[in-house]
């Protein structure tokens, strides 16, 4: 029996898999066999520059693996066929250990005549209706959307001075930054494909494990792009810019600055803090550089919680090192000791606020409520880094609020705080 790799037995494209891993890890490379008119095999540059996609990693179909396993142990002889490269072929086969050997294209025929062979054309069925929706709602990280609503922050603190106008630019400033959030989200996924493979929960995400096409990624990236600017439109010159710096900032953080220890959590905050920004720009509103400061500090703390959870999780399993992220275990006490030193300069800031910035007297006419929201946000704080210390915090703080009962509470609480301050 014949079994083809490329299109049945294979998840994925090895070809563009070896183009994404040269643009993410040798970029030159890339460029260079681009420029030599692509005369060599791009499976066989990307193995030259020594970031060939790993054949131990590369997802397979499991249905047709689990028939081939059947036919083997009655008997039949299977042979891997080949359209590409033989070398990866005869990886997989390696790997599977249930093939007599590989057949690269132009023999596939007489092989299957001198075995009196059939071809095993089995090909998944490719989802469909609300299973298709599903995968690319997974893909995009609607669930992440909810990061954006920072960019209501500004006009919800200007209270009463916020009109009608202000709340429909915030809206739109949202709706753009959650596409280019969704389009940074699947380029770190195209990017990063060998990585989630090798990471406990990120090797299912859909292009990671072959639920969704590779090629179908760019195409995706170029339309939540082109949406994001034209809604941008709508918008100032400078939310543009802001919209832009974020943006970029996220293709920052996936190519490098996620694998600098620190520097990944100084960005996560400073990302955070640009959304904020963003909405500001959106509805022409002044930046208080309190304001700014208090996010940056608030959301390092969070961004360390992320990362800590993430090691944290990692050391009980036996594990010493975060693979693409160059922490140990060793880092977390310093992470610890960072993130609770931020989360209580925040809580600092907040307070030097209400006490020395005149900003709060122009726009509410009872501030004083604004007191009792240090409490809250100090508790909510240290909450969270307790559950945290204790292994029971998400990977995702930001998220873990959205659903936590306790933090909505905190939350609707401090909301109540400042309608009673307008």
């Amino acid at each position: 029996m014949l079994v083809p790799l490329e299109g049945a037995l294979l998840r994925t494209d090895p070809v563009l898999e070896a183009g994404l891993a040269l643009l993410r890890h040798q970029p030159s490379a890339l460029l260079a066999w681009l420029v030599r008119g692509a005369r060599t095999p791009l499976l066989a540059a990307a193995r030259a520059a020594g970031c060939a996609p790993d054949a131990a990693l590369l997802p397979l179909e499991p249905a047709l693996v689990a028939d081939l396993e059947v036919a083997r142990r009655r008997g039949r002889r299977l042979l891997l066929w080949t359209r590409g490269d033989p070398e990866l072929a005869r990886a997989i086969a390696d790997r599977l250990g249930l093939f007599e050997g590989v057949v690269v294209e132009p023999d596939a025929a007489r092989a299957a005549a001198s075995l009196d062979a059939d071809i095993a054309a089995a090909r998944r069925p490719r989802p469909a209706g609300r299973a298709l929706l599903g995968l690319w709602l997974q893909a995009i990280r609607v669930h992440q959307w909810a990061k954006n609503l920072l960019v209501l922050l500004p006009v919800l603190l200007a209270g009463p001075l916020a009109r009608v106008e202000d709340w429909t630019a915030a809206a739109i400033a949202f709706l753009v930054l959650s596409l280019a959030a969704s389009a940074g989200y699947l380029i770190n996924d195209l990017l990063d494909l060998e990585a989630d493979r090798r990471h406990e929960t990120k090797r299912a995400r859909p292009f990671a494990s072959g639920a969704l096409p590779l090629a179908a990624g760019p195409a995706a990236v170029l339309l939540l792009l082109a949406t994001a600017s034209l809604w941008a439109l709508l918008l100032p010159p400078r939310f543009l810019a802001a919209a832009l710096a974020y943006f970029l900032l996220t293709l920052a953080y996936s190519f490098e600055l996620k694998r600098v220890p620190i520097l990944d959590v100084v960005s996560l905050g400073g990302l955070f803090t640009v959304r904020v920004i963003a909405g500001a720009f959106a509805i022409t509103a002044p930046l208080s550089y309190w304001l700014l400061t208090f996010a940056m500090f608030l959301f390092l703390s969070l961004a360390l919680i992320k990362r800590y959870a993430e090691l944290e999780r990692l050391a009980r399993r036996g594990g010493e090192i975060l693979v693409d992220r160059g922490y140990t275990t060793l880092d977390l006490p310093l992470l610890a000791s960072l993130g609770v030193a931020a989360g209580v300069a925040a809580t600092l800031i907040f307070v030097v606020y209400l006490v020395t910035e005149h900003f709060p007297k122009a726009i509410y006419s009872r501030p004083g409520w604004l007191w009792f929201a240090f409490p809250i946000l100090l508790y909510w704080i240290a909450r969270a880094w307790r559950l945290t210390l204790h292994g029971r915090m998400n990977e995702d703080p930001v998220l873990f609020a959205l659903r936590d009962r306790a933090s909505l509470v905190m939350v609707a609480m401090v909301f109540g705080l400042l309608v009673l301050a307008w």
